[in-house]
């Protein structure tokens, strides 16, 4: 008899988000499911299969996270990059627990071209994450000192972080932490450069530089 054709890999957003929340949710759901029942004398079987153990990604997860609430940047960074320059099953969506904070923290203080080189060494499958095309695009806007396209990024990344079937809520909560981090040091970084032209500046221009409506801008000119 013919076997059947393989499953193709996924390809839509919707099939690449469906398989990483599998893929990184994976060991939490298997350690919750009871394998054990009870037989006639009342006594627990032993269970057929053991929780899988949890990869690097999803035991370094935690750290970063609580270095996130510390507004630790430089140690999401260390340990970040070590683990991922040094973890095994690098096409593995959980990869993304660690991708994720790590281009952000390199985004936060404003250092790009690292997190450039984070992005460009994923694996096609990894690359291709609605999370991870999300962090790219917002790269790409901030390097290009493109101010507007910025804006919009940060806040398209943000909903896909807080939204109801993200891939895991712990990580969606980190991002969001980390995007509104990165966009306070990039709103700050971008006064101090325009600060001094506020003079000769058109407050519609000041406007899509600082990403806020004109009551906000003429009140951040009057504080400076």
């Amino acid at each position: 008899m013919a076997q059947a054709p393989p499953t193709p890999p996924p390809m839509s957003a919707t099939e690449l988000r469906d398989e990483a929340r599998d893929s990184i949710i994976a060991s939490s759901a298997e350690s919750s499911d009871p394998t054990t029942s009870s037989n006639s004398s009342g006594s627990a079987e032993t269970p057929t299969q053991l929780p899988a153990a949890q990869d690097i990604y999803q035991q370094v997860f935690p750290q970063l996270s609580d270095l996130a609430e510390q507004r630790n940047f430089i140690g999401i960074i260390n340990i970040a990059e070590h683990h991922d320059l040094n973890g095994s099953n690098d096409k593995s969506y959980s990869r993304l627990l660690l991708i994720a904070p790590l281009v952000l923290a390199y985004m936060v203080l404003d250092d790009l071209t690292p997190a450039q080189h984070v992005l460009a060494r994923l694996p096609e499958n990894v690359s291709l994450h609605p999370l991870s095309h999300a962090l790219a695009v917002l790269l790409a806007s901030a390097l290009e000192r493109n101010y507007e396209n910025t804006y919009t990024r940060t806040h398209e990344l943000f909903q896909l972080s807080q939204q109801s079937d993200f891939p895991d809520p712990k990580l969606g909560k980190t991002v969001g932490l980390l995007v509104n981090d990165f966009l306070d040091a990039f709103r700050k970084n971008t006064f101090t450069l325009v600060s001094r032209a506020f003079a000769c500046l058109h407050v519609t221009e000041a406007q899509k530089l600082l990403g806020l409506g004109r009551k906000e801008v003429l009140a951040s000119e009057l504080d400076g």
